[in-house]
């Protein structure tokens, strides 16, 4: 016999309460956008046009990993294949994922002719990040049930932030296509996922999203962390034999790449002859101190966890804060000026500490705020993505910049959850007004990345100066002369050792390797060193026994450096020439 339970009558008033104030919670959540909304969403459209395309340049090569993918690009249009064309020595196969530079080899054969095809090699991310923006929108507001003017503000502080930006307008990187790729395979994977709850065939989706899923990875390889997330939430939610489905659909369309990349892995003499991430296996990386710098250094299993506690305070006590404030970040902060002048990556030091750290605090509270009441793919995705990154030798900032739309929301939903709170200390009860806050909130955010892009074109467009105040372009300016210099300057048959080979080729069409130490170059035949200075280079005393044909006099110490004829040269050790002391000064 079934236990009758006794409710006092200010419990069961209590719980009424309660439960009304629920539904009204559900209620908001679940609205539909109004006429003012869908107004709103136009403007945002607009105002996104505006801002990205006043603010798209001629800048590239500056990130050195968007130079090689314009580099491949035009490898794969021109019928070359997926080769390094600018070695000397033909058939070198990259290590990079090949779904992007697929993407731009589209655009060369439209246009065929660099650096004219920029502004449409660029509008691959531009288009990548409005489908962010409108695939962000829906996927707050239908399968997250937030309000829409929530769901536009996290939309629009996504697509609108400053970072992302300059990944869609001052470079070619993967970015942007990997960010609409994470997000699209989170959103089709979800509606597979209810849609098996109305007994609906989940196949189809669970296909649909392994090939998302395996673009991203051929994308960017740290999609993997995505993979297994989504074959973790399909079993989650009892749905073994479409996690089955979407494992053989990813075997399909991934793992012929990786197949091949393990066959056709550079030799021991290719990676000398370019270096780096391009030619660099994962597995070797891994074990560097800094991913693709061979000189840096390598570790052991010892090492890790400090590595990991590292990432983990570059993460929470710089790159929150970057991503979530961007122009309050930098206006206490120029991280770049200080890469450039640590010769790397800068570290989580200054005033901007407390602020990252604060921000971050509110992200992980939403986060357990949100896992607390359902864990969706989203977070497996986000905290898998994570434990990759903090694994990694390399910067985070840019494996966790995708992550942004899913940060701005977790940092709104920390921020409920700090409202909720203090409603219970107040004994009060007031759903609507949580929301109003979390409303005001998204849109504060969004306007802290407007403010950014507007602060940026008044600088550029008001200034009286033919050459761009920031640093970016400045350093591309200098590389742009450079490069022209060369393409005028030097023989055609001159092997060029550069910090940027994909550039130079991009500009001259010379051949071109990585720079390793003036001995190892010496004794390959190449002609000349080409120093691009993004990062404060250490220089070796041994380029005082050669002539410097160039070197300007603007935005850092660029220069060009000649061997002399490898046909007649003399030996390494040989003492200095008298022409060594000869030197050519731009403009």
């Amino acid at each position: 016999m079934a236990e009758r339970v006794m409710i006092e009558p200010q419990e069961a008033e209590s719980l009424l309460e309660e439960q009304a104030g629920q539904e009204q919670e559900t209620e908001i959540g679940e609205g539909k956008p109004s006429g003012w909304m869908k107004l709103a969403c136009g403007a945002s459209v607009l105002l996104f046009l505006l801002i990205y395309l006043l603010r798209l340049d001629q800048v590239i090569g500056m990130f050195s990993d968007d130079a090689w993918y314009v580099l491949l690009a035009k490898a794969l249009a021109t019928g070359h294949g997926y080769t390094l064309i600018n070695s000397p020595s033909p058939g070198i196969m990259p290590l990079y994922p090949p779904a992007f530079p697929f993407l731009l080899s589209l655009v060369f054969r439209l246009s065929p002719e660099f650096p004219s095809n920029l502004w449409l090699l660029k509008s691959v991310s531009i288009v990548a990040m409005l489908g962010v923006g409108i695939a962000a929108y829906r996927y707050f507001m239908r399968d997250r049930e937030l309000p829409p003017y929530v769901a536009l503000g996290i939309a629009v502080g996504s697509v609108l932030n400053p970072l992302m930006v300059v990944m869609a307008t001052s470079t070619v990187m993967s970015e942007c296509v990997f960010t609409l790729n994470f997000l699209l395979t989170v959103v089709v994977i979800e509606r597979g996922v209810r849609a098996s709850k109305n007994g609906q065939a989940v196949w189809r989706y669970a296909v649909l999203g392994a090939a998302l899923a395996s673009f991203a990875f051929l994308t960017r390889s740290v999609a993997v962390s995505l993979i297994a997330a989504v074959f973790l939430y399909l079993l989650k939610e009892k749905l073994t034999r479409a996690a089955l489905i979407f494992a053989a659909a990813v075997a399909v369309f991934a793992g012929p790449w990786a197949i091949y990349a393990r066959v056709h892995t550079p030799t021991p003499e290719q990676q000398k002859e370019q270096g780096g991430h391009i030619v660099q296996p994962y597995t070797t990386q891994f074990w560097q101190r800094r991913a693709g710098f061979a000189n840096s250094g390598t570790v052991t299993v010892a090492d890790l966890p400090e590595r990991v506690g590292h990432n983990i305070f570059e993460i929470a006590g710089r790159d929150a804060g970057h991503l979530l404030v961007t122009p309050i970040f930098e206006q206490m902060r120029n991280l770049f000026e200080e890469a450039r002048q640590e010769g790397g990556s800068p570290g989580v030091i200054g005033n901007t500490l407390i602020l990252s750290l604060l921000l971050s605090a509110l992200v992980i509270t939403g986060f357990v705020a949100i896992i607390r009441e359902r864990i969706t793919l989203a977070e497996i995705a986000v905290l898998l993505s994570l434990g990759v990154t903090v694994l990694w030798p390399f910067d985070t900032a840019r494996f966790v910049m995708p992550l942004l739309p899913f940060l701005l929301f977790y940092f709104l939903m920390g921020c409920r959850a700090l409202h909720r709170l203090n409603q219970r200390l107040r004994q009060v009860s007031q759903p609507r007004a949580q929301w109003i806050g979390v409303g005001v909130m998204a849109a504060l955010m969004a306007a802290v990345s407007i403010y950014g892009n507007v602060q940026n074109l008044y600088k550029r467009y008001s200034s009286s100066s033919s050459v761009d105040i920031s640093p970016l372009q400045n350093l591309f300016h200098e590389s742009e002369t450079m490069c022209q210099w060369m393409n005028q300057s030097l023989p055609k048959d001159g092997v060029i050792a550069t910090n940027i080979p994909p550039l130079i080729y991009l500009y001259t069409g010379r051949q071109t390797v990585g720079l390793e130490d003036l001995a190892e170059n010496y004794r390959m035949g190449v002609r000349y060193l080409a120093f691009f200075p993004l990062y404060e280079m250490g220089v070796d005393p041994a380029e005082s026994k050669y002539r410097t044909i160039y070197r300007t006099r603007g935005y850092g110490n660029f220069r060009v450096v000649d061997l002399g004829d490898p046909a007649s040269r003399v030996p390494w050790n040989a003492p200095p020439s008298s022409s060594s002391k000869g030197m050519q000064i731009s403009r």
